[in-house]
């Protein structure tokens, strides 16, 4: 009697042995059970080798480098910088055409200056080298220092790279005001285009024109965050800094989280997640908004008839003193000079009792420019 392993490693043959067969039908473009000399569902007669095969381009093969031609236009030889890219532009722009070669700030100039005075459209020309680590050109000094280029790229450049020229067009404020100049630049048929060679014989015009933003636009600037309806909401006491006249402020004290974890404490990550229900900054706001009630009913603080301010955001509450309209203004130095002397006498419990600070203010050196501030609590 066989064994029933012997039985099981037979089984296995036979069925791969049937599935290597149905392998080699499909290899040949066969279905199994379909007989030779029919076409299979792919296209090919049985026992015929299935070759690959090639999608129809429909005439977007690019023109080879060698049939490339000068332009047949003279290019301009004036001064290019007043045509350049600036961060006042934009924000919102669209990418009109991109030039590469030596000539490439020439044929970007032609366009520029033909779709300012034939279409009156605001635009300018951005090169490759006027970006930080653009310049590794053979021949063409680096335009930011050697430290921000690649660790590997020496003085002279050893790549060489393609100078590039683009022309943006547009002065968009919006992305609905991108939207449609970057639909009626797509329909711009310019002249220059003609007597100009392109790898891209399919393009005409500015079809092939994108919307973009300027690169010397930061990001921030870009898409703005919305305010905080939180730190709003918390900045609506008595003695919020939207309330303070001046532009700028003394800060005397802040409340925060902690900075640092000990991990050597006993019973730690435990000991970690103890002290994070009762970190400070869970009573930050309650810290700052009642020492700066006590500040402002100090004989002291009322003596230099300056205002007492808090500022409260998600991870800190300040406390402000005083209302200056320079970062320099003598009045701050008289107002910090006396905080100095008063700080110790405000904190001192034995003398003041409850109207005494739980910790000691430390007035800072220089004033705080409320002015970022405000603008976030800016309804």
């Amino acid at each position: 009697m066989k064994s029933p392993f012997a039985a099981l490693a037979k089984i296995g043959t036979l069925a791969a042995s049937v599935v290597l067969g149905q392998g080699q039908l499909f290899a040949q473009g066969l279905a199994p059970g379909q007989p030779q000399g029919q076409r299979s569902p792919f296209g090919q007669t049985v026992g015929e080798a299935v070759a690959p095969r090639n999608l129809p381009t429909d005439g977007l093969e690019l023109t080879p480098a060698s049939d490339l031609k000068d332009p047949q236009m003279v290019l301009p030889d004036e001064p290019i910088e007043p045509y350049l890219l600036t961060k006042q532009a934009g924000p919102f722009m669209v990418t009109a055409r991109v030039f590469r070669g030596p000539d490439a700030s020439r044929m970007a100039l032609v366009l520029c200056k033909e779709l300012r005075t034939e279409y009156g459209l605001p635009a300018y020309i951005f090169r490759k080298k006027e970006f930080p680590g653009g310049s590794m050109i053979r021949g063409v000094p680096p335009t930011v220092p050697s430290e921000v280029m690649m660790p590997d790229v020496k003085n002279p450049e050893k790549i060489r790279t393609i100078d590039e020229a683009a022309v943006l067009v547009g002065n968009a404020k919006t992305l609905a005001e991108q939207e449609k100049l970057w639909r009626d630049v797509r329909k711009i048929q310019p002249r220059c285009l003609e007597k100009m060679s392109s790898p891209f014989p399919w393009r005409r015009g500015l079809n092939s024109a994108l919307r973009t933003t300027n690169p010397y636009v930061p990001a921030q600037n870009l898409y703005p965050r919305t305010q905080d309806k939180l730190v709003i909401q918390m900045n609506n006491g008595l003695h919020s800094v939207v309330s303070c006249p001046g532009q700028f402020s003394l800060q005397v004290a802040e409340f925060s989280g902690r900075s640092n974890f000990d991990f050597n404490t006993p019973g730690a990550p435990t000991h970690i997640l103890t002290n994070l229900r009762e970190s400070p900054l869970r009573t930050a706001h309650d810290d700052a908004e009642r020492m700066a009630e006590k500040l402002a009913k100090s004989p002291e603080i009322q003596a230099l008839g300056q205002p007492v301010y808090v500022y409260h955001d998600r991870s800190t509450s300040k406390v402000f003193i005083g209302s200056f309209d320079a970062p320099r203004d003598p009045r701050a130095v008289n107002v910090r000079r006396q905080l100095v002397k008063d700080a110790y006498v405000l904190s001192d419990k034995k003398q003041r009792g409850r109207g005494a600070t739980e910790t000691m203010i430390v007035p800072a050196l220089a004033l705080t420019d409320l002015s970022v501030i405000k603008s976030k609590l800016s309804r």
